[in-house]
């Protein structure tokens, strides 16, 4: 998937701070244009403000919350941790920390098969007794 252009990423923040200001205030019934309003109080402008800070968490954990369970969609479909990672700009190492629930090294380890009768390359390169190439 691509990154954001600058413009896109400009229409998105325009986009998302009409949804913030909108849920603030529908959720404390405030005037949440504040923006450009001369006939407003500092005081008011304030609140107003403060209830766009609130809103905007709500929505910041409400979008965790649908990262995390579309995290966790992509596994049941054969993602692991290095897609994970890639998908939200980090390493796998991050995606492993940032979702530990996820059952992604489970699924990988029972789906990988082990040769008939052996303990795999560990066996042939290590020299473990009763495998091919041991001393």
């Amino acid at each position: 998937m691509r990154n954001l252009t600058p413009d896109e990423r400009q229409e998105l923040r325009r986009e998302l701070g009409a949804v913030t200001a909108h849920w603030a205030q529908r959720l404390n019934d405030v005037d949440a244009d504040a923006r450009g309003r001369e006939d407003q109080s500092s005081a008011q402008r304030m609140r107003t403000h403060l209830a766009r800070m609130a809103a905007g968490e709500q929505m910041r954990s409400l979008l965790a919350d649908l990262v995390s369970a579309n995290a966790a969609e992509a596994v049941q479909y054969g993602a692991g941790y290095p897609e994970l990672g890639a998908a939200v700009g980090a390493s796998r190492q991050a995606a492993r920390k940032r979702w530990p629930h996820l059952s992604i090294s489970k699924r990988r380890a029972s789906e990988w098969k082990q040769p008939p009768g052996g303990i795999g390359w560990a066996g042939e390169h290590l020299g473990y007794p009763g495998t091919p190439g041991a001393a």
